[in-house]
């Protein structure tokens, strides 16, 4: 966005996007639970979520390019691993990735308004580095058990330089145990509009690559590395980082 324009986009995220913003997270939150833990319908925590990605995405106006859809399969169940650069990659995976799925997040993001309670209420992965590690695995067995898809950062926290950093075995541990295909996912744009400690967003481009989804090999710790190590190479590739 030119720099004239900077200013009224400013004054358009204090004045329109940020009021609505904060009330559709809080209808969403308020869904999530409803429909996702006490009504029971199908998919209650889902699409409440995809919908308020979207609308959190075009209220700031932000453009986003989703390459790759084609290279996954209707209601197969994935881990998707993605890098991590920004806040803005929940709602990118959310709105466009079009699978249910749970994702293992911070135990920080519990807290969030609404969102984080309806995650919490629906069966969504919060860990800290206390949580047990067989509980973990235990809990996203349990959900890819159940047909459901399973996102996760691979770096294991967001990027503090906007370049991808090095991965955790843990996603792809759980690849191992439940023989799951882990999908490779892209993310750019994300940190350059809305650094860490920034309040206000800088107009960017947004982009999202799915890449062919990396089948085990076996089963063990050579697994365990050959999907990490793959998983990395393609998403630095994407991002123009090998």
């Amino acid at each position: 966005m030119k720099k004239i324009l900077r200013p009224f986009y400013l004054l358009y995220q204090l004045v329109i996007a940020y009021p609505l913003a904060g009330i559709a997270t809080m209808l969403t939150g308020l869904s999530m639970t409803l429909f996702g833990k006490y009504v029971h319908v199908k998919g209650g925590d889902y699409y409440p979520a995809v919908l308020w990605a979207k609308f959190m995405i075009r209220i700031f106006l932000l453009p986003i390019k989703v390459v790759g859809l084609e290279n996954l399969e209707p209601d197969k169940k994935y881990i998707f691993v993605a890098n991590h650069q920004g806040f803005w990659d929940v709602f990118m995976m959310f709105g466009y990735l079009g699978h249910n799925f749970k994702w293992m997040m911070k135990d920080s993001l519990r807290k969030m308004p609404f969102v984080g309670k309806g995650c919490y209420d629906t069966g969504h992965i919060f860990v800290n580095r206390e949580s047990p590690q067989k509980e973990i695995f235990v809990k996203a067995i349990r959900i890819l058990k159940s047909g459901t898809s399973l996102g996760i950062f691979a770096e294991g926290t967001r990027t503090d330089t906007g370049r991808l950093g090095e991965f955790k075995k843990g996603a792809f541990a759980i690849a191992d145990m439940t023989q799951v295909e882990v999908v490779p996912l892209a993310i750019e744009g994300s940190f350059k509009l809305l650094p860490k400690k920034a309040i206000f967003m800088n107009w960017t481009p947004l982009k999202i690559t799915i890449m062919k989804p990396l089948a085990p090999i076996g089963k063990g710790k050579e697994n365990v590395e050959y999907l990490m190590n793959e998983s990395r190479s393609a998403i630095a590739k994407a991002l123009g980082e090998e």
